[in-house]
């Protein structure tokens, strides 16, 4: 399965972990955005149980067949 990367988050942390964090990509040859996504992805999996994951594989697939609702029509507030 491809997964298309096409969303940002700004992450802001204090400048003392960033240079600890920066040093463990280094010798881990990552990026940090890559040594985020991954944490990110493992607490998700974790939180998660079997059938909140089915169902989000089933939207995802849904959703890259065009299925779904354009947020950007969406009413807010």
């Amino acid at each position: 399965m491809s997964v298309t990367m096409d969303k940002e988050l700004l992450v802001r942390i204090p400048s003392s972990l960033y240079a600890k964090v920066k040093k463990i990509c280094a010798s881990e040859y990552k990026s940090m955005s890559a040594m985020i996504r991954e944490l990110f992805l493992e607490k998700v999996e974790e939180n998660l149980g079997e059938k909140e994951m089915r169902l989000l594989e089933k939207q995802s697939k849904g959703f890259h067949k065009g299925k779904g609702t354009d947020w950007r029509k969406v009413k807010r507030g």
